[in-house]
């Protein structure tokens, strides 16, 4: 494999960590394709478990969710393995007929005013075959929920 520089790897992390969350917005199931063959989410083990989980989510889950990152710390350990913590912000809402533009000007429905739940994310990657990929996400650290959302769910 080629030498690759510690900026390199922390920016392909992170892509890797934007990639994941912009897929669990509407395409969960793809979010397998980002790991490693035997690479770990949560307590589900091997990419393709990994997609039947997420594709299990998609199936009942018709809301509008937006997941917002922040304070994204990346680790390189060394030239083939990093690791990660992040905070996720996750706001969700039915879908309505009116409401809310994504980015390039789409109708998207639903209100998402109040924010689900704001969660810590740890992660790790490993490079195979020159190619950056998530090796394991462990649970998010204990959620926290506003009092008044709680009561809405």
């Amino acid at each position: 494999m080629a030498p690759i520089s510690e900026q390199e790897i922390h920016n392909r992390c992170e892509r890797l960590v934007y990639e994941f969350l912009q897929l669990l917005e509407g395409e969960q199931a793809k979010t397998a394709d980002l790991f490693t063959e035997d690479g770990q989410a949560f307590r589900y083990v091997g990419r393709e478990r990994i997609r039947e989980h997420f594709a299990e989510i998609a199936a009942v889950d018709d809301n509008l969710n937006v997941l917002l990152c922040s304070n994204l710390l990346i680790d390189v350990d060394d030239e083939d393995h990093a690791r990660a913590t992040n905070y996720v912000t996750h706001y969700v809402a039915d879908r309505q007929d009116e409401g809310l533009t994504d980015p390039e000007g789409a109708r998207i429905g639903g209100e998402l005013d109040t924010a689900r739940s704001i969660t810590r994310w740890f992660w790790e990657f490993r490079r195979v075959d020159d190619e950056w990929l998530v090796s394991k996400i462990g649970y998010p650290e204990p959620v926290l929920l506003r009092k008044d959302v709680i009561d809405d769910l």
